[in-house]
């Protein structure tokens, strides 16, 4: 347990109401997506830089582990506390500084939530890329901390593609700044991309740069189903090298598509095995000769059938089917493994069939579905007990899943990171040597190891 002695030094240093202690109020801010939790021995709030720098000083001298938090959307552990662990929270840094749309930039503290962004952007016909499915929920921090995309990324890429600079408090209480304000920018070493995705193990932010992008006035959405798997990687191959890529494009397997039909009967029909959902954007005066070019690569390689959707209530009715996979995910496994593994997308077709072999082979459900065009797949393993979910069984299987992925020159996380759930697998990645200069990297920003300890590397 934490000492009296410094809850009561966070009390004097902290507005009323900003610091939890008792365990009944820290209990919410003990888990994540994941499932996890371990509730915190203090749960502090900070809503400006130098409580933030404060905090974490007086950390660094008492040797008090300190982990921050967004909102807790994440699904591999990283916000859940270690044990004796303070959390950080960053709920009350949601102020969205600036919008600047002649430079193409807005400035964000870390608590801003990322549909609360894009709202206040699309005021400006802006937006900024990364869209994952818990924007309603997530974080910008969150996003950045765990470079978290979505169906955009294939064309907007990810954080890390849409951030010009950071602020942020290293280990010891030092307030750094990294990036520039420009499109280029050279001096120095990149450490606003170092510090992206680096899971809050290097420092918390406590300001963002982003790059934002003139939003398009025109979507098409278009639904392609397939009968085998291998017609439907050549199709995703051919959309995703040719000059004018769409900016989703959802792959749905075979086992996806039955369960859609459960929830939204005959959706699909019996000969569609394989699905790929895909929008392209653009401007008003174009997007009709956009489509019909996507359109033309589409009919360029065996198909079942085509759906395209223009309006708003085609549009959602096609999307709808996608978005019913989590509530059908639940009917047929009470519990589950959801990992977010990618590969090349040439390697697409061999990562699904030897998914199939694999779920063959141990006998356990899985349903597979996600960003196709990054080669980037939600495999989800599908269980009726916690016992069958933690079973040496379902741990075979996953090595198998990571042993396969990383045969195809693939990564065993896209975007939900490592976190404490796959930190035990990530030497299957990364070698040794590797993980040494990781690790001497973070002593540079945290040398007493107290920001979210024993995490990802």
């Amino acid at each position: 347990m934490i000492d009296s002695k410094h809850i009561k030094y966070f009390e004097k240093l902290l507005p009323k109401d900003f610091v939890f202690s008792e365990s009944g109020d820290c209990w919410a801010y003990g888990y994540d997506n994941s499932k996890m939790h371990v509730i915190p021995d203090c749960v502090l709030f900070a809503d400006n830089k130098e409580q933030i720098k404060n905090i974490i000083s007086y950390c660094y001298k008492n040797n008090l582990p300190i982990t921050a938090r967004g909102r807790g959307t994440g699904n591999t552990g990283g916000s859940v506390p270690t044990d004796n662990s303070i959390v950080l929270s960053l709920e009350k840094m949601n102020q969205i500084i600036e919008i600047n749309t002649k430079d193409k930039l807005s400035i964000v503290q870390p608590g801003v939530i990322n549909k609360d962004l894009q709202t206040e952007l699309q005021k400006e016909n802006f937006f900024w890329g990364p869209d994952p499915s818990s924007q309603e929920y997530s974080t910008i921090g969150g996003n950045i901390a765990n470079n978290s995309a979505g169906p955009r990324a294939i064309k907007y890429g990810t954080p890390r593609d849409n951030i010009l600079g950071l602020e942020f408090i290293s280990g010891t209480g030092e307030i750094y700044k990294t990036g520039v304000k420009t499109s280029k920018g050279v001096v120095g070493l990149d450490l606003t991309r170092l510090f992206t995705g680096s899971e809050g193990i290097l420092g918390i932010m406590t300001e963002a740069t982003l790059k934002i992008t003139p939003l398009n006035n025109a979507i098409r959405t278009i639904e392609i189903t397939f009968n085998n798997i291998t017609d439907a990687s050549e199709t995703i191959i051919k959309l995703m090298t040719q000059p004018d890529v769409p900016y989703k494009l959802e792959f749905i397997d075979s086992e996806a598509i039955i369960l859609i039909n459960k929830i939204k009967k005959n959706h699909y029909s019996d000969e569609a095995k394989y699905a790929v959902l895909l929008e392209i954007d653009g401007d008003i005066d174009y997007i009709e000769f956009a489509q019909q070019k996507i359109i033309k690569v589409i009919k360029s390689n065996k198909y079942n059938s085509i759906s395209v959707a223009s309006n708003k209530k085609e549009i959602e009715n096609l999307w709808s089917a996608r978005k019913s996979l989590s509530p059908a995910l639940r009917e047929i496994g009470k519990y589950k493994i959801n990992e977010d593994i990618a590969v090349p997308i040439s390697n697409l077709a061999k990562l699904l069939k030897g998914l199939e072999d694999i779920s063959k082979k141990y006998t356990i459900k899985m349903v597979n579905f996600g960003h196709a065009g990054n080669g980037n797949i939600h495999v989800n393993l599908l269980f009726d007990t916690v016992k069958e979910k933690e079973s040496e069984k379902s741990k075979k299987c996953l090595n198998d899943i990571f042993d396969l992925v990383l045969n195809l020159d693939g990564t065993i996380s896209g975007e939900h990171g490592i976190g404490i759930i796959k930190k035990e697998y990530i030497v299957k990645e990364i070698d040794k040597k590797t993980l040494d200069l990781m690790k001497n990297i973070k002593k540079q920003f945290d040398p007493k190891n107290i920001l979210n300890p024993n995490k990802s590397i």
